[in-house]
């Protein structure tokens, strides 16, 4: 009878160990999956794309490379053709954009906010956040929704901007409107600069 019982307390013992065991090798499985998913997690959020719309003040001055310059109304971007399109006096002129140092936008120039309201930049209205510049941008990532009204708007990923900063962004986006200071090019790359502020 004795040696019954202890064949059972021995038979139970085993089967404590393999339970133990079992939980064990589960327990590492999830902590395994769970940092597996915790890592795609991060991935999709580094794939984020997040959508800014952008004033262009009416009047911008383009430097080219070679010291001449050139004024008018930024009416689009052609990521194909690689060249800006400007409109002055009711004439459209297409500038390559290796020929283009950079695009500065008018100060004293009138910018228009989504909303249609005016944002007067020269008479008295100042910025309401620090200066911001994207740099890296494709050139297919920026687009001139309405030339008239000078509404553009420009699709911010990683790693142009971070994910942290895309929030920053889309909470001062949230309220506020981002006006372009300047623009450069680099054709070789296909890329754009843009230098802003909110307002």
């Amino acid at each position: 009878m004795k040696a019954f019982f202890q064949g059972w307390v021995v038979a139970i013992l085993v089967m404590a160990a393999a339970i133990a065991g079992n939980i064990q090798a589960v327990m590492s499985q999830n902590v395994k999956t769970g940092n597996f998913l915790f890592a795609q997690t991060q991935i999709k959020a580094d794939e984020l794309e997040l959508p800014v719309a952008l004033a262009l003040p009416e009047l911008a001055e383009v430097f080219f490379k070679k010291g001449e310059s050139s004024s008018g109304r930024v009416i689009g971007i052609d990521a194909q053709g690689q060249a800006l399109s400007i409109q002055r006096n009711g004439k459209t002129a297409k500038i390559p954009l290796s020929q283009i140092a950079r695009v500065v936008f008018k100060e004293e120039a009138l910018a228009y906010r989504s909303n249609k309201s005016p944002i007067i930049r020269g008479g008295g209205e100042r910025p309401t956040g620090k200066p911001v510049t994207w740099s890296g941008i494709p050139i297919n990532n920026f687009t001139v929704k309405n030339s008239t009204q000078g509404q553009a708007v420009v699709k911010l990923k990683p790693p142009v901007v971070s994910t942290a900063q895309l929030r920053g962004i889309q909470s001062v986006a949230r309220n506020r409107q981002y006006v372009v200071d300047e623009i450069q090019f680099n054709s070789q790359q296909r890329t754009i600069t843009i230098l802003a502020k909110p307002y």
